[in-house]
């Protein structure tokens, strides 16, 4: 009878230890029981990966004797990633203290990502050697809370090699903002999720990526940062009364998407604000999406891109969906502003009224051409026809035309400004 050969034992450290790397730091440590010769081979696994959820919720203690535990017997090798999450399926479970990080960075880590307790709206007591971490390239900070974000606070921050930071559900402020681009001069990806900014300044000449998503802010805001190549920003707020973007000369990618809750405004005064700058710092993109779903904040948009320079980069422009009040005339507006423009994206919510109104209006302006137009609706009117005569009107020349609704797309070719069908196909499709 033959014996049963362990093949995975006998693979080199090297492999062993990046095969354990994928595990959880709980089931990288059990397999010292399997035999001496897995019996140490977890303490030099670059990865500590724990899980609140390994545990009871009443046995937080556990998970903190555990970090301890590794961190005690794991040996001087240095950490690659560092991974502390609380997520169990479709809940969270409150972890315990983040004391232990103070020792972790010590191993000098590249990534760290870690769930943070609930502050019940106190500052987050964090350690200050994840601020001073020198080889730290990577910082993932997540709150999550029933009541208020906690305060980010920190007396300095010193981190030489940090290119991307994310930071969910804080409340940060001024202070904080300078010293962090004073002591990360490297930072290239900054991505603030549902934070409560109190901030009026944003200036960095490092970065690159720029991503606010549903972030309350108790002040207007300014954005200046002349290496940006990609913005995001998704608000329930008036962002383009609140924000001002100046100084983008290298901004390629923007993607501005706002449903515009009145709620959160009262908290900003803008009362002296000047007119919206917004717009004009999107001067110089190749790729622009602005989904707007409330019609006040159209106008303030339509004063915008009235007075905004000439988009001479733009290549691809997508709007999203609104209440078609002012018909095309702000599409056209926008058509005025981009004379190298090829694709159009047009989201919409289309009414028969509307198209008929549109139709019957003068057209000031035509651009010269478009490649593709793409259509997005929310369900078919059949007023493919009607559509493709508005849009011809406002358009000299269109390639495609691509007609989409919720369960099907319809294609069709325009030459010339004349309508012609030239195939039809039909896709199982959402818009």
């Amino acid at each position: 009878m033959n014996e049963t050969i362990d093949r995975l034992s006998s693979l080199p450290d090297d492999i062993l230890i990046h095969i354990l790397s994928f595990l959880r730091t709980r089931e990288a440590v059990q397999t010292c029981i399997l035999s001496k010769r897995w019996r140490n081979t977890w303490a030099s696994v670059p990865v500590l990966n724990f899980h609140v959820s390994d545990y009871n919720e009443n046995e937080s203690w556990k998970f903190d004797q555990f970090v301890n535990g590794v961190l005690e017997n794991r040996g001087p090798a240095l950490l690659d990633t560092i991974i502390s999450s609380r997520y169990v399926g479709d809940r969270y479970i409150d972890p315990p203290p983040i004391g232990w990080l103070h020792r972790a960075t010590l191993l000098m880590p590249r990534v760290i990502s870690v769930d943070i307790p609930d502050c019940y709206g106190w500052d987050l007591d964090f350690p200050d050697s994840v601020f001073s971490c020198s080889s730290l390239e990577k910082l993932e900070l997540f709150h999550f809370s029933q009541s208020v974000p906690a305060f980010l606070s920190q007396n300095s921050i010193a981190l030489a090699s940090l290119k991307t930071l994310v930071l969910e559900y804080l409340t940060l402020h001024d202070d904080f903002m300078q010293k962090l681009f004073l002591g990360c001069p490297v930072l290239e990806n900054l991505k603030l999720w549902i934070c409560e900014l109190d901030i009026s300044d944003i200036s960095s000449n490092a970065l690159k990526e720029f991503t606010l998503d549903d972030c309350q802010h108790l002040q207007p805001m300014r954005i200046s940062c002349p290496g940006l190549v990609s913005l995001s920003i998704t608000s329930s707020m008036n962002i383009i009364r609140i924000i001002s973007l100046e100084n983008m000369a290298s901004l390629v990618n923007a993607s501005i998407k706002f449903s515009g809750c009145k709620m959160y405004e009262t908290k900003v005064d803008v009362s002296n604000r000047p007119n919206s700058k917004f717009l004009s710092g999107l001067s110089n993109v190749t790729n622009l999406e602005l989904f707007f779903w409330r019609v006040p904040d159209l106008k303030e948009l339509w004063k915008d891109i009235s007075n905004c320079r000439t988009f001479y980069n733009l290549k691809s422009l997508d709007f999203g969906a609104w209440d078609m009040a002012k018909d095309f005339s702000l599409i056209a507006c926008f058509l005025e502003h981009c004379p190298v423009v090829k694709q159009l994206t047009l989201r919409l919510h289309i009414r028969p009224a509307i198209i008929q109104a549109a139709a019957r209006r003068d057209v000031p302006f035509q651009h010269e051409y478009l490649e593709e137009v793409n259509i997005l609706c929310v369900k078919e009117d059949k007023l493919d026809s009607k559509l493709v005569h508005v849009l011809g009107r406002h358009v000299k020349t269109i390639g495609n035309i691509n007609i989409r609704y919720s369960n099907y797309i319809l294609i069709n070719k325009i030459r010339s400004g004349r309508y012609t069908e030239y195939a039809e196909t039909r896709r199982f499709l959402a818009c």
